[in-house]
């Protein structure tokens, strides 16, 4: 099984481009680089809240 974006052959990158998930740019592109900027902030995200499963299986942030 191949991961999306990294289709074998021009069949399956045909389907992929019509039943795959919604993307808003080139499935196909490659990836850019994460700014500094980016990976701050998510770094305090993550100092900041912690994931939380209530007891109906939800999940939602609770502040640290």
């Amino acid at each position: 099984m191949g991961v999306i974006g990294e289709a074998e052959d021009g069949t399956t990158r045909a389907l992929l481009s019509v039943f795959g998930p919604a993307q808003i740019g080139d499935p196909l592109a490659p990836d850019r680089d994460v700014s500094d900027e980016d990976r701050e902030r998510d770094q305090a995200l993550q100092d900041g809240f912690v994931r939380v499963v209530g007891p109906d299986g939800r999940s939602y942030l609770v502040a640290r």
